[in-house]
């Protein structure tokens, strides 16, 4: 029992290590901003645009994520075995579509003439959104294949009321994602 306490402790902090630094990832990209608007706006040389819609659908579809994914966790802790895999599954189904929606965001900015790379300097504010939604996904990615495997071993009955530690992790870093987009798109709505 004792060896299951120290594996769920070290995959515990190793998960808290990696949302230190995905953290500090995603505030050197917040500072990057700040300072390159702040020059580009006293230059008038920063391109104002609206976010696509479809950034803002991936809000609603993040924060129903996060319902499923609570409720998966409280199944577990009432070892409501049956309920877990199905209520993960549904967590994963909605990251994917979460993931469907940014592309469908990036596809609208390049709509807008707004690539990653753009041929005029003011248009890097369209670069940021790119660099911004990117690194998440890139999270997102991680996230559903933490899931993925919280499926399987939900399916397996490995989580249950006593053996949280795994849905745990898996509930912590997908809550996680889901603030850190809600406050991306607020920074980036405001900003």
């Amino acid at each position: 029992m004792s060896d299951k306490r120290n594996i769920f402790n070290e995959k515990t902090f190793i998960v808290w290590l990696l949302i230190i630094a995905s953290s500090m990832l995603f505030l050197a990209f917040i500072s990057a901003y700040w300072v390159q608007k702040r020059d580009a706006v006293l230059n008038d040389a920063w391109f104002f645009f609206q976010l696509p819609y479809q950034f803002w659908m991936s809000t609603g579809i993040v924060l129903i994520s996060g319902v499923t994914m609570q409720w998966a966790y409280i199944s577990a802790k009432k070892d409501d075995v049956q309920r877990v895999p199905s209520l993960l599954t549904i967590t994963v189904l909605l990251g994917v579509w979460f993931f469907y929606s940014q592309i469908s965001g990036f596809r609208a900015l390049m709509d807008m003439g707004l690539f990653f790379a753009n041929t005029r300097t003011s248009e890097i504010s369209a670069t940021y959104v790119y660099v911004f939604t990117g690194a998440h996904l890139v999270h997102i990615i991680g996230g559903l294949v933490l899931l993925i495997v919280g499926i399987v071993k939900a399916s397996r009955l490995e989580i249950h009321k006593k053996n949280l530690g795994f849905i745990s992790v898996c509930k912590t870093y997908w809550h996680f994602l889901g603030i850190v987009w809600i406050l991306l798109i607020l920074f980036l709505y405001f900003a």
